[in-house]
């Protein structure tokens, strides 16, 4: 989605994954810009499952990810380690997510049925839609995870969509472990029951 190139021009260089965080930031702000390329290619998935998580609309997500890209590399002179690089970035982009949707007048999304009835969310009903099962059952499960808490839309987003492990939604989100795995239950479980009501019955 995000390269180097496309954020900040040049030439990548191939530099070692083990690299010190703090150092490479360091040698990036003093210059190195081309060492850039390895913060894109370690945080390009975080950035995304946090802005899908967010309620970002799929066509806005590729260019606020490279907005974010843009702003961590502005700000890396700042960057003083006290917190982990991937939870400075994930800061970052869900600043960015916010004021996005402030800019498109979006309201949070529901966190109950009952709230995303009230903004007019109404569940598919596939005796009637006359579309496909398949295109049913995606609003369906789009709509349910409407209606979760952005912590718990924003686990799921990391985990499944971009596939971060448990440890790295923990240190990006900046939560234990058991938080993590009891957020990811419970937002599995709530699309689930949803789709069995709206879908299946």
């Amino acid at each position: 989605m995000i390269n180097e190139a496309t954020a900040l021009g040049g030439t990548a260089q191939i530099v070692p994954q083990a690299m010190d965080e703090l150092l490479l930031c360091r040698r990036i702000a003093g210059g190195e810009r081309q060492l850039f390329s390895q913060i894109i290619d370690r945080y390009t998935s975080l950035v995304a499952g946090v802005l899908v998580g967010q309620g970002v609309p799929p066509a806005d997500v590729e260019d606020l990810a490279q907005e974010a890209f843009i702003n961590v590399y502005k700000g890396l002179s700042g960057f003083r380690g006290d917190a982990k690089l991937s939870s400075w970035i994930y800061r970052i982009t869900v600043n960015i997510a916010r004021q996005h949707l402030r800019r498109l007048a979006i309201k949070p999304r529901s966190h109950s049925v009952e709230e995303a009835m009230e903004a007019g969310v109404q569940p598919v009903d596939a005796r009637t839609s006359g579309a496909p099962p398949a295109v049913i059952q995606n609003r369906a499960l789009s709509q349910a995870m409407a209606q979760l808490p952005t912590k718990q839309r924003t686990a799921l987003s990391l985990y499944y969509l971009e596939e971060l492990s448990y440890e790295e939604i923990a240190e990006a989100m900046q939560l234990n472990l058991n938080t993590v795995r009891t957020q990811l239950r419970r937002g599995t479980l709530k699309p689930a029951q949803l789709l069995d009501a709206s879908v299946l019955d």
